[in-house]
């Protein structure tokens, strides 16, 4: 017996909702994807060797409320990655990754590559996505991270308070190298902050 649940999305690149049940008298796998990339996914962008530490995804002329996300590179005994390559993209404030435009992922307006520092750190400036329209999906960052000597990981960060974070968002951020991470902004002033340590499962 299989059971399904679809939340479709039209967006190239990107993979449909899916959680599969199969029965284990079938000798079968019980698996679970949830609205991105599975944790064993190859990176597909990586960032030049030189790129910086810290970069901006979004002008100060962007509009929406402006975010900084700051973190370290790991590896999963807790060990600093230094160099480790990060590809982020995201939507803009009205969730398009491209003005008027229903697609575009493989373009998005708003990215950035960087590599961590020798401490493993990474900082990047932007603004809060908005949720695709007309869609019960949570703003999200997508993130590329691949490092030498490290498994690749492929995943997106939601902010917890978003109406759309669903139980099967919270299922799959549950898991140690899972295709969300769900993070809790802090305001500072009139803008938010986001602490998130990035783990990359090691050999």
């Amino acid at each position: 017996m299989l059971a399904r649940s679809f939340v479709t999305r039209s967006l190239s690149r990107e993979l449909t909702t899916m959680r599969h049940t199969l029965l284990p008298a079938f000798g079968l796998v019980a698996t679970t994807v949830v609205f991105g990339w599975s944790a064993g996914a190859q990176a597909a962008h990586t960032a030049p060797a030189d790129a910086p530490s810290r970069a901006t995804l979004a002008s100060a002329a962007e509009p929406g409320t402006r975010l900084t996300v700051s973190g370290r590179v790991l590896g999963e005994d807790g060990q600093a990655l230094a160099g480790a390559s990060i590809y982020v993209y995201q939507t803009d404030a009205k969730g398009e990754y491209i003005p008027g435009s229903s697609g575009g992922s493989d373009r998005p307006r708003l990215f950035a590559y960087l590599r961590s520092d020798a401490q493993g750190r990474y900082t990047f400036t932007t603004i809060r996505p908005g949720s695709y329209p007309n869609s019960r999906n949570p703003g999200h960052v997508h993130f590329e991270v691949s490092a030498s000597g490290a498994a690749s990981r492929v995943y997106e960060i939601v902010f917890e308070g978003d109406p759309f974070i669903s139980t099967a968002f919270r299922d799959q951020a549950r898991a140690p190298f899972g295709g969300v991470a769900i993070v809790t902004p802090r305001t500072t002033g009139t803008a938010l902050a986001v602490d998130h340590d990035v783990r990359l499962r090691l050999p």
